[in-house]
């Protein structure tokens, strides 16, 4: 096998498990901001969530909204260099420190924020349980 061929392959797995930590966190992100939203608003109606609740979870939305963000920028970012090995292997070549780097920073990024937003969620339902 070729080194273009085995660099496929492995660029081929990589990308695998990329999809595969994305579609987790927006699967999660999505299904924990929808119904901490839907329960909060009900919550808030009947007067039991405080300021100081609304106020993390808010805070938790945008974090966990943010990892959504950061992980599509992250698949389009992948998209594109995928693009660029097929059709200009020597830019992806002479570039390929600097367009790795900035798929670790997102990624890191998203997931950091992903876990943050999870976090400050559980904080949020902490302080309204009064634990």
């Amino acid at each position: 096998m070729g080194s273009a061929e085995n660099n496929a392959e492995d660029w081929r797995e990589i990308r695998s498990r990329i999809d595969s930590v994305a579609n987790v966190v927006f699967l999660i992100s999505g299904g924990a901001l929808s119904l901490s939203i839907s329960v909060l608003l009900g919550g808030k109606q009947s007067g039991l969530i405080t300021p100081v609740v609304a106020s993390r979870a808010v805070a938790s939305w945008y974090f966990l909204l943010c990892s959504v963000f950061l992980f599509i920028l992250l698949k389009g970012h992948l998209i594109i260099q995928a693009n660029l090995l097929q059709f200009r292997p020597s830019f992806v070549d002479k570039h390929l420190k600097l367009l790795n780097g900035i798929g670790w920073v997102v990624g890191v990024a998203g997931f950091a924020a992903f876990c943050a937003g999870m976090a400050i969620m559980v904080f949020a339902a902490a302080l309204a349980i009064h634990v």
